[in-house]
């Protein structure tokens, strides 16, 4: 799993709304939590209206701050065929199976292929939020584009701006075998930035991530598995299955609750 982060000043368009969301130390210390959280989210920040920043006195209260943005991306091989693989993640009602940080994802217009996510917030944190008024900031809505079998992207529309792509290879002389690439990148204002760039913090989006995609390969080496033994009728087949099974329901076992 590898990390990056860079600091950028955030376009003219968006100034004069990003106080109503990132202002203040205390909102930047619990959207930094909430980022840490679940690995890939940030402060959304509204497109202001061009006339919200027209005269020269809101030019001067609005000049664009600084922004944290980072990149998180990893990479493994999962003994499943592509077609199988995507099909399943494209399902993206069942991301809280492979992230058990998230509380639910709900796709509420399958042609817009238009989602609303919740986070699963812990009690003291869910106190700072709402003292904080970053209630929106636990759910947001999201949109994705399918290229399939070989990828699938999204970006946030509300709630926490972030973005991403998984993509699905198939291992050149191994048919049954999928090299599997997870990139997201988010964004938060400057003051918030230093926090999440800690070596903790940087660790806990790291073992986000790959822990997410230990869970998704455990359940589907599993589920391919289960096919070859169904195919063959039993045989090498079945203790292959046995195998992957036990190695989800482990994994199913040590996730965080």
């Amino acid at each position: 799993v590898e990390t990056s982060s860079r600091r950028s000043p955030l376009p003219e368009d968006h100034c004069c709304a990003v106080s109503s969301v990132g202002n203040g130390r205390m909102r930047s210390l619990c959207l930094s939590s909430l980022l840490l959280l679940h690995g890939a989210c940030c402060c959304y920040i509204a497109p202001a209206s061009r006339s919200e920043c027209s005269n020269t006195a809101s030019r001067r209260r609005c000049r664009p701050p600084l922004l944290w943005s980072g990149e998180t991306s990893a990479e493994l091989v999962i003994r499943a065929p592509p077609q199988l693989l995507f099909e399943v993640y494209a399902d993206i009602e069942r991301m809280p199976e492979w992230s058990p940080l998230l509380e639910r994802v709900t796709l509420v217009d399958p042609a817009a292929r238009r989602s609303e996510w919740a986070l699963r917030v812990p009690r003291p944190l869910t106190r700072l939020v709402n003292a904080a008024g970053l209630q929106n900031l636990v759910q947001w809505e999201a949109m994705h584009e399918l290229d399939p079998p070989r990828a699938l992207r999204w970006r946030s529309l509300s709630g926490v701006q972030n973005s991403g792509e998984a993509t699905f290879t198939p291992v050149a002389g191994q048919p049954r075998a999928t090299t599997v690439r997870l990139r997201m990148s988010y964004t938060l204002p400057d003051l918030a930035g230093p926090l999440a760039e800690t070596r903790l913090a940087q660790s806990f989006v790291r073992r986000t991530m790959h822990g997410a995609m230990t869970r998704f390969r455990d359940a589907m080496e599993a589920q391919a598995a289960a096919a070859v033994a169904a195919d063959d009728g039993g045989g090498g087949g079945a203790a292959i299955a046995e195998a992957a099974m036990e190695a989800a329901m482990k994994a199913a076992m040590e996730a965080p609750p």
